[in-house]
Order: structure tokens, then sequence, then C-alpha cells
């Protein structure tokens, strides 16, 4: 009786191992490595840009005459900011600006005070972080500094580009240093 016990027992534990060599070999075997394609144009690392930077989201605008569309002043990798004058240029023949509001980059328990002078294809956007008890500046980073809202005007393409004003300060009133500046594109059907 004993040597039947450790035979069935034997006979369990090699049918046990039996199936777990067959499932685990199919999993491993079955299992292959992803292969993904990082190649997403309005993905900053994909712009050859040298953070800190700034650039345009989206990078390529695909619109129609009768429609309206809006691009975000982007950072990438800034440091820690308290104001910006971001300058803008764009052709004033083939598009206008409706609107300008500044984004995450500057919020904090106040909303921030911005000013924006629109002439004739210069956009200048003046935008302060109000500081509050814990904040007199941002903390840095990746993050859209505002969104301007325009509508085309004519068809045709065109070109945004950051001008030789733009410029980046801290609580200190130090410069914040952009080493690289991304442009964008219009094509309005």
């Amino acid at each position: 009786m004993l040597t039947r016990f450790n035979s069935i027992l034997i006979f369990k534990i090699i049918r046990f191992c039996v199936r777990y060599l067959i499932c685990g070999s199919f999993i491993f075997f079955s299992c292959e490595e992803a292969d993904y394609n990082l190649d997403n144009p309005n993905d900053p690392e994909n712009m050859d840009l040298e953070p800190p930077a700034l650039f345009f989201h989206p990078q390529e605008i695909q619109t129609n005459l009768d429609s309206s569309f809006s691009v975000q002043l982007y950072g990438l990798k800034l440091n820690p900011a308290a104001a910006a004058h971001l300058d803008v240029r764009y052709d004033w023949g083939s598009v206008q600006i409706d609107s300008v509001v500044a984004d995450t980059f500057f919020q904090s328990e106040n909303d921030p005070v911005q000013i924006v002078i629109d002439e004739e294809g210069t956009l200048d956007i003046f935008i302060y972080l109000l500081p509050d008890t814990e904040l007199d500046q941002n903390s840095g980073g990746t993050w859209s500094l505002a969104t301007i809202y325009m509508h085309p005007v004519s068809t045709g393409e065109s070109e945004l580009l950051y001008g030789e004003n733009t410029r980046l300060r801290d609580a200190n009133n130090d410069s914040v240093v952009v080493k690289s500046f991304g442009s964008g594109y219009i094509n309005v059907e």
C-alpha cells in the first residue's frame, strides 16, 4: 500500500510539472516584443529642438477658409518663470487673431495678467503670473504658455514664428534661457 501511494504522488507531481511546462512554453514562445513606431510629429522629441525651447502645437494646421482654429504656444523643459513676452509673427493677410488665453504654465491660485497687442502680423503677448501665498513663479517644465484662437481670411500657406523680442523672466526678473524656437505652418484650403 505504501508503494502505491508513492507512485500516485509521483504521477501527480509529473502531471503538474508537464502542465505548467507546456503552458509556460506556450506563453514564452508566443510572446513577441512590441515594435512601436515612435515618430509622432507633434512629439517635442521629434521636432529637433534643443531644450529649453518654445514651439507651436500643433506644428502644422490644415484648415478651411470658413472655419476657425487654435494653436498653443508651448514650452519644452523650461526653467521656472514668472513672466513672458511672446513675440509671435504671422501673415496678417492670411489669418486674423480672435483672442489669446494664458494657459497652464502661468496658472496659480490667482489668474495671470495678460496684455495682448496685435499689429499687422506681430502679436505681442505679455503674461505675468500673480504671486500667491505659496508661489512667486511656476515650477517650469513642459506646458502650454498660451492659446491663440484665429480664423483664416485667405487661402494658401503661411508661417508662425517666434520673434526676436520673445523673453521669459523669473521671479527675480532674471532672464530664463530659451535655446531653440520651433515654427508653425498654416495651410488654408
